[in-house]
């Protein structure tokens, strides 16, 4: 992913390979990354990298390598909308009910007519009239299809009500965040607390509470978020959507550049320039990338780029995304979902793997300091 190879027009068109060469490639590239990463104190044992398909017998579940998809839909101009009436509710309460009925049905006929059972968008919270969902990802095609049914859930939600009482309009954005690194997750107990651990420490019962939950993810004491550099990326990138394009993160576009679904067409990603997103990446200039939503939707253009700057070529917006990501591997993780298979771990790479057993080391190292029982063998 080096950008000084490409010219100025964007990258040159890969030369075709199989899954398993594509993988090998990744793999050097995982490497050289691993061997760029900031020196460690000196006296620090490098831990080994271990069979990517096995994890220690009693390494915890919720600490394993997690891609999530989060899809935002806000409200456009609720505030005025409500500072200015003195009956506001229908409508705002008609876009929490709608919207999210659409996606459901959405995802009933995708399911339905794919014959598949991939785990589907499921609410989050809300943070003032914007709807928050998340997905784990499974693979690629995953991806392409939670995309393509979000975007025609919006379209449905849109044309809600018929032409005699429009729904106000909304705006779109989504991204991926890697847990449990470089991203995280946190929970929270619901209601009164439970006794203090016998640790009484809280990086503990934080532990505590993550492996409960995800022995019982529909546990209704516990409640759960997601905080980390793509996280913060992600709700940036909100500011930039607008009711005719679906604003998308940098890693979340290069994946869907190499993605597609079987009955399903490929997604119509929009590069328009590049400009400071505050405190993301260091305050370089971010890639605007889009997909065009309801009537912004438009005839394909011979060779991806339009009269007024817009690239529309897969290979150029990929060329633009592998640039910044190898440029701040340290916040946007390079994966490789192609060829891959999920329940292996093998798209993660070797630096994340190796700085999530240090995590896990680190806690049951501190547990037995502060417990004095001793776990690990």
């Amino acid at each position: 992913m080096d950008a000084r190879r490409y010219p100025a027009g964007g990258a040159p068109p890969p030369p075709k390979m199989t899954p398993a060469a594509q993988a090998r490639v990744w793999a050097s590239v995982a490497a050289r990354i691993e061997e760029m990463a900031e020196s460690r104190p000196a006296g620090t044992v490098q831990l080994p990298i271990p069979t990517r398909h096995v994890f220690p017998q009693d390494f915890p579940e919720g600490l394993k390598p997690r891609l999530r998809l989060f899809l935002s839909v806000d409200l456009v101009g609720s505030t005025s909308y409500k500072q200015s009436r003195s009956v506001w509710s229908p409508e705002i309460l008609s876009f929490y009910r709608n919207f999210d009925y659409a996606l459901q049905a959405q995802y009933r006929a995708f399911s339905e007519g794919h014959r598949t059972a991939l785990p589907a968008p499921e609410f989050w919270k809300s943070n003032g009239d914007e709807l928050l969902y998340v997905c784990e990802l499974q693979n690629l095609s995953h991806a392409h299809a939670v995309i393509h049914l979000w975007l025609a859930a919006l379209n449905d939600y849109r044309a809600m009500g018929g032409d005699a009482a429009k729904p106000m309009d909304v705006k779109s954005t989504a991204w991926i965040g890697l847990f449990p690194a470089p991203n995280a997750e946190i929970f929270f107990r619901r209601g009164a607390p439970p006794p203090l651990s016998a640790a009484g420490d809280p990086m503990l019962a934080q532990a505590d509470i993550r492996d409960e939950w995800y022995a019982n993810p529909n546990n209704p004491a516990i409640t759960r978020d997601f905080v980390g550099p793509s996280m913060d990326t992600g709700f940036r990138l909100t500011s930039w959507a607008t009711p005719r394009r679906m604003i998308v993160s940098v890693d979340l576009a290069f994946l869907l550049t190499g993605a597609y679904t079987r009955g399903v067409g490929p997604l119509r990603l929009h590069f328009s320039g590049k400009d400071k997103l505050k405190d993301i990446i260091g305050n370089q200039p971010y890639p605007t990338i889009w997909i065009p939503v309801g009537d912004e939707r438009e005839r394909p253009v011979p060779d991806g780029r339009r009269a007024d700057g817009i690239s529309t070529d897969r290979q150029t917006i990929r060329g633009h995304c592998e640039s910044i990501i190898e440029q701040n591997y340290r916040s946007i993780t390079p994966l490789f979902l192609a060829g891959a298979r999920h329940e292996d771990f093998d798209w993660v790479p070797p630096y994340i793997l190796n700085s999530i057993l240090r995590q896990w080391q680190d806690e049951v190292r501190y547990r037995t300091e502060v417990t004095k029982v001793v776990l690990l063998d």
